[in-house]
């Protein structure tokens, strides 16, 4: 089934199931942000996040402006951010759901020096000091200033797609 929104004008109010269709169909990664937060892993699941720049390098990530975990995480100096890996479909999911204080059952993650919690396995990840947030929408988005990196280039990226993860197929 196709669905057509005519772009007439940009005050034009799109149906919103159509457009969060329309958004799913846009395939993303998936990234961890995380940090020790008083002696306790705080994190959150994102998909929509993007490289910015490369001198200095930062990362954009967008957070709905809802959200009751970035108040917490933001407190930390610095956050990890790691891109999962394909077979990390439920680390994902648990990092996205449900409450805050429990998202980090039975993941398995590394502590920097820094505070910023890294989640083992995923296929890349980076340290990296968050900016003020700039409301967008009924989102926000955060720069991050990169201060390290990292990446297993033996490792795919999880992709989240039509609301669905989902691996990597090169043609």
């Amino acid at each position: 089934m196709t669905t057509t929104e005519t772009l007439t004008s940009p005050t034009t109010a799109f149906d919103q199931r159509a457009l969060r269709s329309f958004y799913g169909g846009m395939p993303s990664g998936v990234l961890a942000l995380a940090a020790m937060v008083d002696g306790a892993p705080i994190g959150m699941a994102v998909s929509s996040f993007t490289n910015v720049s490369l001198d200095p390098p930062l990362v954009v990530v967008s957070i709905r402006s809802e959200s009751s975990t970035w108040p917490v995480l933001s407190k930390a100096a610095v956050i990890g951010a790691s891109i999962l890996a394909e077979p990390q479909a439920a680390c994902g999911k648990q990092l996205s759901m449900g409450e805050a204080d429990s998202r980090f059952d039975d993941i398995n993650y590394s502590v920097a020096d820094s505070g910023a919690v890294v989640i083992d396995e995923a296929a890349a990840w980076f340290e990296a000091t968050p900016s003020e947030p700039i409301q967008a929408g009924d989102h926000f988005l955060v720069l991050l200033a990169l201060q390290s990196i990292s990446s297993d280039t033996d490792r795919a990226p999880l992709l989240f797609f039509r609301s669905k993860f989902a691996g990597v197929r090169h043609a």
